[in-house]
């Protein structure tokens, strides 16, 4: 029997998930995810954190990643291209 993190059973995008690697594996670990406001970057943060994974999710657009349905805190912080 394979013990599924929390939550994974109601997940909305990936009904039929299936572990490919032990569910222990990112417990406890960091990682730092670009393009994590949408898409595919986002829904790999999502599961990270599902798994137990510290997780920042670097975005350029803050509202994006600030109404979605992750857990943690949401910091701004000022960039620029000069």
């Amino acid at each position: 029997m394979t013990h599924l993190p929390p939550d994974v059973a109601e997940d909305d995008c990936l009904p039929e998930y299936r572990h490919l690697f032990c569910p222990d594996l990112l417990q406890d670990k960091v990682a730092f995810i670009t393009g994590g406001g949408s898409g595919i970057g986002f829904r790999i943060a999502e599961l990270f954190m599902r798994h137990g994974c510290h997780t920042v999710i670097a975005s350029r657009s803050l509202p994006r990643v600030s109404t979605g349905r992750t857990r943690g805190i949401w910091t701004r912080l000022g960039a620029s291209s000069e």
